[in-house]
């Protein structure tokens, strides 16, 4: 599994110890501009970690650009606070969560395991219009 964790140095490490026991990848990426590159180049994440605080871009714009895409990793997003005003505008914006940082183990471990289970519930989830119109005939 590859979690794209944009994150400092330090969080990056502390992530990947925390979710050793998940088998997980963690990549680093530092800012929106790496993110892109990896995503041009083809890379694939199950689980995106972004901060609500990036320099040269807002979240919503990176995360807007992660849910474009196909496999769409889950996206969870991080701040030092939360609201109730945040969660909601992380959702709206088609992220998975809003976690609050610094986060324990377990937090980010249960944080990483229910998106993960998210993304493979969106595995089958129709990917253009046609698809949801066949989807839904069969639902119907």
């Amino acid at each position: 599994m590859r979690v794209l964790a944009v994150a400092s140095a330090e969080l990056c490490a502390t992530l990947t110890r925390q979710l050793t026991a998940f088998n997980v990848e963690v990549v680093r990426a530092t800012h929106a501009s790496e993110v892109a590159h990896r995503i041009q180049v083809g890379e694939t994440f199950e689980v995106a970690i972004l901060p609500v605080a990036l320099p040269h871009t807002e979240w919503w714009a990176l995360c807007g650009k992660l849910c474009l895409l196909n496999p769409r990793p889950s996206i969870l997003v991080y701040a030092r606070s939360t609201t109730f005003q945040l969660w909601a505008v992380v959702l709206e914006s088609g992220a998975y969560d809003l976690i609050a940082e610094p986060f324990s183990k377990e937090e980010i471990q249960d944080a990483v395991s229910r998106a993960v289970r998210n993304f493979k519930s969106d595995e089958d989830a129709p990917k253009t219009s046609k698809q949801l119109r066949l989807y839904l005939d069969r639902v119907i």
